[in-house]
């Protein structure tokens, strides 16, 4: 029986081989989504300690890679997945020491500096976090919004875009929209006084800008499925090279060796709210202003944990490893729309109120109003008008009544809190792969739906309702990453992403 696993090992070797061909980088990598480990095995006295056996492990996630020092005693490892991490190191003649709990960051490089004490091998010294986390391996400015806060700051609109307000240097322009997500939404902060658009917004280390624009994105992702993400803002690494402000790199979940998961519905309702100020601000002689529509409701779930099959595959569950996520947006919201309209008298071509020698003189419907003029005739009429076809006045007013509304706010004034509907839907799917303890791979892929009628209508001057814009905006992004160490000195690391 052939043995298919090993086939497809061997060409994924050859093709991460060939990949590395083209360009190894020893030292400096990029940390797109992932994490780098740095440090120095030395003995008591200080010396190093080479060709000591390095192996880091992440027990939920089946991530095992083994190291070894070199001539001075240094180890490294790089684009690693976020996690917590136990280190442990060995050398001849010496205890055996376990750093536990070692929790790494996106874009992270931690140094994990180890002592060892003389004994046997067999004996173990465990060492409990008491890491420094101030970044020394590199002069990036940067922060990360941790996991705890995308879970618990609450956040109007639930768009991941409005955590960035959080790093010193962000500033939000007054266009900025985050209560929603989908081509009506944006992403116009500005990092340490750059341009909005010169900002590179990263997903899994794919870029998720919509490059035509540069101030939307592709998907947005349902912050159940976020990791953390991290935001550099001045003196980043070369590796960041497509836009010249602030690098974002947004990580999302993936599954682990226990299932978990998530069931939510966020909701907000005009039931609950007081009416927009502008809207009772702009009516006139109407007792009651009408109430601003506002309906939102987010639901949906999320469910990670270890694809296996009880005695046949993966049993021990640290092979392959899923996130699923599934979320649902209907908007109901309300704009509040005012402008000027014709009276009731000169819709049907009767303009006296505009004469000041009327009797229906209206100082209100007279502001900007001017008398029709014909051959140096000046009629408050239309209909007076000689040699009028009778049916252009009536096409002209069936014309008028179809596309501006009728007066609700005082004589020529109307005022409207039109209700815009919006339904979005986004799936999610991640699926992580231990090859072996050299090679690593995960592919996620995302597709947003979005369906929104725009009132008043997109592009152009218009101030009613009378004329809607359907707008369709669906979105796709998919990222595939290969990580495969040739020796314990020697690694590659190839993302490739479509959006």
């Amino acid at each position: 029986m052939p043995n298919h696993r090993g086939v497809l090992l061997r060409w994924l070797c050859f093709f991460v081989f060939s990949l590395a061909a083209l360009g190894l980088v020893p030292k400096a990598v990029a940390q797109f989504g992932t994490a780098n480990i740095v440090g120095t095995v030395r003995d008591a006295s200080g010396a190093v300690i080479p060709k000591a056996k390095v192996t880091i492990e992440d027990p939920s996630r089946g991530y095992v890679r083994h190291l070894e020092t070199g001539s001075t005693g240094s180890y490294a490892i790089y684009s690693i997945p976020i996690g917590t991490y136990n280190i442990t190191v060995e050398a001849q003649g010496f205890k055996k020491v376990v750093q536990s709990n070692v929790v790494l960051t996106t874009g992270q490089t931690q140094r994990v500096d180890v002592t060892l004490e003389v004994g046997a091998v067999t004996q173990e010294v465990t060492v409990q976090g008491n890491l420094p986390h101030v970044q020394t391996e590199n002069g990036a400015i940067s922060s990360v919004i941790t996991g705890e806060q995308i879970s618990q700051l609450e956040i109007n609109g639930r768009n991941f875009v409005r955590l960035a307000l959080l790093v010193p240097g962000a500033v939000p322009d007054n266009s900025l929209q985050t209560s929603t997500v989908g081509v009506a939404a944006n992403n116009n902060i500005s990092f340490n006084g750059s341009r909005t658009q010169y900002n590179n917004w990263m997903i899994d280390g794919a870029p998720n800008t919509d490059e035509g624009s540069a101030s939307t994105f592709n998907t947005y992702p349902n912050l159940d499925s976020i990791a953390e993400f991290r935001i550099s803002t001045s003196n980043y690494g070369a590796e960041y090279g497509h836009h010249s402000g602030a690098q974002i790199d947004v990580v999302t979940k993936s599954g682990t060796n226990k299932f978990h998961g998530d069931v939510f519905e966020f909701l907000r309702n005009d039931a609950l709210d007081a009416n927009d100020w502008f809207v009772n601000g702009n009516t006139i002689g109407v007792p009651k202003a009408p109430k601003t529509p506002l309906k939102q409701n987010e639901y949906g779930w999320t469910l990670g944990g270890p694809f296996y099959i009880p005695g046949l595959y993966n049993t021990k569950k640290d092979k392959t490893f899923f996130f699923w996520s599934e979320d649902w947006r209907k908007i109901r919201n309300g704009n509040p729309l005012s402008s000027g309209v014709p009276s009731l008298l000169e819709r049907q071509g009767d303009f006296s109120q505009c004469d000041p020698n009327s009797s229906n003189y209206n100082k209100v419907v007279a502001s900007g109003c001017v008398l029709p003029t014909v051959n140096g005739v000046t009629y408050d009429n239309i209909n007076q008008v000689p040699g009028l076809n009778p049916q252009e006045i009536v096409n002209a007013t069936d014309l008028l009544n179809a596309f501006v509304p009728l007066p609700n706010s005082g004589p020529v004034g109307w005022t409207l809190a039109a209700t815009s509907a919006t339904n979005w839907r986004e799936d999610q799917v991640r699926v992580d792969q231990n090859i072996s303890d050299k090679a690593h791979v995960f592919v996620r892929f995302t597709h947003d739906s979005w369906d929104t009628l725009s009132v008043p209508s997109l592009w152009t001057w218009s101030n009613y309702d009378t004329i809607k814009t359907p707008f369709n905006g669906p979105g796709k992004s998919a990222v595939l990453n290969v990580t495969y160490n040739f020796t314990p000195s020697l690694m590659n690391e190839f993302i490739m992403g479509y959006t």
